[in-house]
């Protein structure tokens, strides 16, 4: 289980990472028309999604090996993780919704 939680947080630090220089990663983003780009603030969008999946990442891997280590057993440890991922991905949600529209 072990493996499971260092791909899962790798993936999400290389997603938030990567994200910062292509906004086109984020869901939805890609098929907004031009007009539409132009009125989000990508900078703050980029910055908010690179901070969360950065954050959920490592938060993975601490906790996921800290869990190995002490031997619960796997359906816990993958409970753990996938509430990890899920409260991660809901905050990223809210706090990219409350963006004020670029003037």
């Amino acid at each position: 289980m072990i493996y499971s939680s260092l791909i899962t947080g790798v993936i999400l630090i290389l997603a938030g990472l990567l994200v910062k220089n292509n906004p086109d990663l984020l869901a939805g983003y890609n098929t907004l028309s031009n007009e539409e780009k132009e009125k989000i603030d990508t900078d703050k969008l980029t910055h908010i999604a690179r901070k969360y999946l950065v954050l959920t990442g490592l938060s993975v891997l601490i906790i996921g090996v800290g869990l190995s280590f002490v031997n619960v057993p796997e359906k816990i440890h993958l409970y753990v993780v996938c509430g990890i991922v899920l409260l991660g991905v809901t905050a990223l949600i809210i706090e990219s919704n409350r963006l004020e529209p670029k003037n």
